[in-house]
């Protein structure tokens, strides 16, 4: 049985680090960016990356090396006709299904759209619309911006704000509804907004608001009315097996699993580095791309938590505040200082682990788990405080080992052959 898709194995004790391999670095020292805290990124189907910062928009376009900075619209501006509200740029959400496509722009002051046809954007946007003021008939539309989605299925945008949830073409006025603690929700600062293109569910992260859901109707998790560790979701994702994943910034990885259950994996069950986790990514491989609040980046592969950190590896800063793959399967990452960073196809790069020791197989079980001996060796198993529930030679091969008496909890495998293999596995 299949726990929770990609993530149905564990892992083992030890961390694993080493470089990313080949990455560039793009700052304002030695580029055109407009300023190296990056609050988000996003692409254009015309291969340009858009980088909204601190102090204003950078739009990188890779193809033919240039740059272009937008700025606030101001009788000073280098860019007024760009009609942003600020240089706070908090989100960015692309919308290929418009006709012409367009970009959203998220602020600390509300919502700018720009659009144009293919291939006339222009100097500095120049040639394109802006559109001030998007929305503004739902309140929250104006506020500080965290989220955008624009639901595919429906060609509806959705806006998480610091005070509330707008969705274009629910009902309510202008067509909007707006969503927050007068009609149901815990918290009115939505984080974050992601949809499953398997099912089109849309999993929406709140601040102390816990985890919503909807699928025709708002399903809220929250401390009260489920075993939701922390009611801070900061991000979420869903795998392959409509699973969703979220990151907290207390309690670690969450995964709610499609019955209904939670699994939770932390600094107390695994070797997840730390429990301060902010957005998650999915990979063609259906690993996971993790950023922490101060730890850097977290890849999960093969059982194993790989973490890089500006010690053990060569990212420029352990503080990343957003990651997006491209359509070559580089990873690019907005720095909280340090600007903006592509990993060139990191998927590459990791090397598969070292299964000399043998392997144990699978970690979530219910009654059987197997351990592939590559020579004869020493298999122990022991419970969290220690007491040793199994311990034989075993030969080499494929040994299936029946642990369906023993309670439910976390369990370690020891292997012991020319060196010591450690591996955790959990009975449900």
């Amino acid at each position: 049985m299949r726990i929770f898709g990609f993530l149905n194995l564990i892992l083992v004790f030890n961390l694993y680090s080493q470089d990313l391999g080949e990455i560039q670095i793009y700052n304002s020292e030695n580029s055109e960016l407009i300023y190296n805290q990056i609050n988000c990124i996003e692409f254009d189907d015309e291969n340009r990356i858009w980088i909204g910062t601190q102090n204003g928009l950078s739009i990188f376009d890779q193809t033919n090396n240039t740059w272009d900075n937008i700025y606030q619209a101001t009788e000073n501006s280098p860019t007024p006709w760009s009609c942003l509200p600020t240089n706070v740029i908090t989100a960015l959400e692309w919308d290929q299904f418009s006709t012409p496509k367009k970009m959203f722009i998220g602020t600390e002051s509300g919502i700018t759209d720009v659009y144009w046809e293919s291939g006339q954007f222009g100097n500095q946007g120049q040639q394109a619309a802006w559109c001030p003021a998007f929305g503004t008939s739902c309140s929250a539309n104006s506020d500080f911006i965290k989220s955008l989605l624009h639901n595919n299925t429906e060609s509806q945008i959705w806006v998480g704000s610091t005070d509330g949830l707008c969705i274009e073409g629910l009902g309510g006025e202008g067509d909007w509804l707006l969503q927050n603690t007068e009609n149901g929700f815990y918290s009115n600062n939505i984080t974050s907004l992601r949809q499953n293109l398997n099912n089109n569910m849309i999993a929406i992260g709140t601040m102390n608001g816990g985890l919503v859901t909807y699928d025709g109707k708002f399903n809220i998790y929250y401390s009260s009315n489920s075993t939701i560790l922390d009611n801070t979701v900061l991000d979420a994702n869903f795998d392959t097996e409509n699973n969703i994943i979220i990151c907290t910034p207390q309690a670690g990885l969450g995964v709610l699993t499609n019955n209904g259950s939670w699994i939770w994996l932390n600094t107390i069950n695994s070797s997840i580095p730390t429990n301060s986790l902010k957005n998650i990514i999915i990979d063609d491989n259906n690993d996971l791309w993790i950023t922490t609040l101060e730890n850097g980046l977290i890849h999960y592969k093969d059982n194993i938590f790989y973490n890089y950190s500006t010690t053990n590896s060569n990212l420029p800063d352990n503080k990343i505040n957003c990651l997006l793959f491209d359509d070559d399967n580089n990873l690019w990452l907005g720095t909280d200082s340090e600007g903006l960073v592509k990993i060139n196809n990191p998927t590459a790069n990791i090397n598969e682990k070292d299964e000399d020791g043998g392997i144990v197989y699978p970690s979530i079980f219910k009654t059987t788990v197997f351990v592939d001996l590559p020579k004869l060796s020493r298999v122990k198993i022991l419970n969290t405080q220690g007491k040793q529930i199994y311990n034989k030679n075993l030969s080499k091969g494929l040994h299936e080992i029946t642990l369906k008496n023993i309670q439910n909890g976390i369990y370690f495998v020891q292997i012991f052959s020319e060196k010591l293999s450690n591996w955790k596995i959990i009975k449900y």
